[in-house]
């Protein structure tokens, strides 16, 4: 099943390369004595991962086998709250089902977070992975609708003011795109007001989520005084 960021995004997952890094050296975004609490308390995705997944002696002997994963992954917990003592809460992993040829071993009844993965970009990747270009792409668009997430913030603002008729805005130049990049100008009026607030209606819900089906772009432009 496509992934949301694939679905919403427009970005299709390209084929796996099946070099196998992702199963050889594993690391979870949470540190092993969380992991562990969690699979205590009944988490499925802990029980899961510790169903197959089975630690390195140490984050050397990982490096040895997937050393381009483990220096990514090294470098991306010294950024994260989440592994405040750095490497000593970094812990790796590889499943104990993998088989020659990079081949899974249950492939029929393996668990569902490695059927998801990667359910998103924002995970360390091998060097060489073949979902490297396509969480590139995601990310680039997701730092974009932040940008118009951001604007349409700006807009949401501009409205009260104008239907609190404290604003002196003298149009509102909203640009839809369409897919031969046309829009169209509109006069403000309660007509394009209604319209405006059916748009920004919708964005609690782009602001929830990294992922949306829809573009909107606008301008505002003030009357001289």
């Amino acid at each position: 099943m496509p992934n949301a960021f694939e679905t919403e995004l427009g970005v299709p997952l390209p084929a796996c390369c099946s070099n196998g890094d992702c199963c050889k050296g594993a690391s979870p975004s949470k540190p092993y004595h969380v992991m562990l609490r969690r699979a205590a308390e009944g988490d499925e995705f802990a029980r899961n991962f510790f169903s197959i997944m089975q630690p390195y002696s140490s984050a050397e002997a990982a490096a040895k086998v997937v050393p381009g994963l483990v220096e990514k992954t090294m470098v991306a917990a010294r950024k994260s709250p989440d592994f405040p003592n750095n490497e000593d809460d970094v812990v790796f992993y590889h499943c104990r089902y993998l088989i020659e040829g990079n081949r899974c071993g249950v492939h029929e009844d393996r668990p569902q977070f490695c059927r998801d993965y990667p359910d998103t970009p924002f995970v360390v990747m091998a060097p060489g992975c073949a979902f490297i270009p396509w969480a590139n792409t995601c990310r680039a668009k997701y730092e974009a609708m932040k940008d118009n997430i951001a604007e349409l913030e700006t807009l949401r603002e501009e409205l009260k003011r104008l239907k609190s008729g404290q604003s002196n805005a003298a149009y509102i130049d909203v640009t839809g795109l369409n897919d031969d990049n046309t829009g169209a100008l509109s006069d403000v009026s309660p007509e394009d007001l209604s319209r405006l607030s059916i748009v920004l209606s919708l964005t609690s819900l782009y602001a929830v989520s990294p992922i949306s089906s829809f573009y909107f772009h606008y301008s505002i432009q003030r009357k001289q005084k």
